[in-house]
């Protein structure tokens, strides 16, 4: 089997841009995006950090795993791994009771299902982690419910933001945005598609946003956008 493609994003900062972050209590979020025709699906913050440096690269592969969770879908709420299985497109996890399961070779051609072969319901998705992370974090969530499969794929774009808000990893988000924590800050986002065993670079001012020398590949994207239909990418 080939190895899993690498995508890498190279994130530089200037000495003031740095201390105005710091100074602020700014974290660094990423998030990351899915295909898949279902309004019930959200986003999730992939990866946190408040160590904000010069040079931040953000490094991580194809692979993802597929796994069930007993938290419910609720904007804000951070959902809690039950039982996690790596997977490869292609291939169908087959959850039994408790929401464990195995993965089975045959599926979707280009996709991944999660055959849910019980009478209950579970949160479900896709989950992943950078490189130099050990857990993995979920990316999205959806409802798997009772003998329901859900089918979605994986894909090369990542959302990046600066902001004040505390929020961990693997938290449900829709609008990140004055509604949802009303006493942070914000900086717009930007959506990058990332390229296999590449690397995009680009940098973040604190007054100027960012730059990426205005490739096709990033676009901003506005502090009041439906992060949700951002990042849950319709067919």
């Amino acid at each position: 089997m080939p190895a899993s493609p690498t995508y890498q994003i190279d994130l530089s900062l200037a000495p003031a841009t740095i201390e105005a972050l710091v100074d602020g209590g700014y974290s660094f979020y990423t998030m990351f995006a899915v295909q898949m025709k279902n309004a019930a699906a959200r986003p999730t913050i992939g990866f946190s950090t408040q160590n904000i440096t010069a040079n931040m690269p953000i490094v991580w592969k194809a692979d993802v795993s597929a796994y069930t969770s007993f938290t419910p879908i609720s904007s804000g709420s951070v959902v809690r791994i039950g039982y996690e299985v790596p997977i490869n497109i292609g291939q169908t996890f087959v959850v039994t009771s408790g929401g464990i399961g195995q993965v089975k070779a045959c599926g979707p051609v280009s996709k991944i299902a999660i055959a849910n072969t019980t009478a209950g319901a579970f949160t479900s998705g896709f989950a992943r982690a950078l490189c130099g992370e050990e857990a993995a974090i979920p990316i999205y969530a959806v409802p798997l419910y009772g003998n329901q499969t859900n089918i979605a794929a994986p894909l090369p774009k990542v959302l990046l933001q600066f902001t004040t808000a505390s929020l961990q990893p693997g938290t449900l988000i829709e609008k990140l945005a004055m509604e949802f924590q009303a006493g942070a800050s914000y900086s717009p986002s930007l959506l990058v598609e990332a390229a296999a065993n590449q690397t995009r670079a680009l940098s973040y001012d604190i007054n100027a946003g960012w730059n990426w020398g205005a490739y096709s590949w990033a676009e901003i994207i506005p502090v009041n956008a439906d992060l949700a239909k951002v990042l849950i990418v319709q067919e």
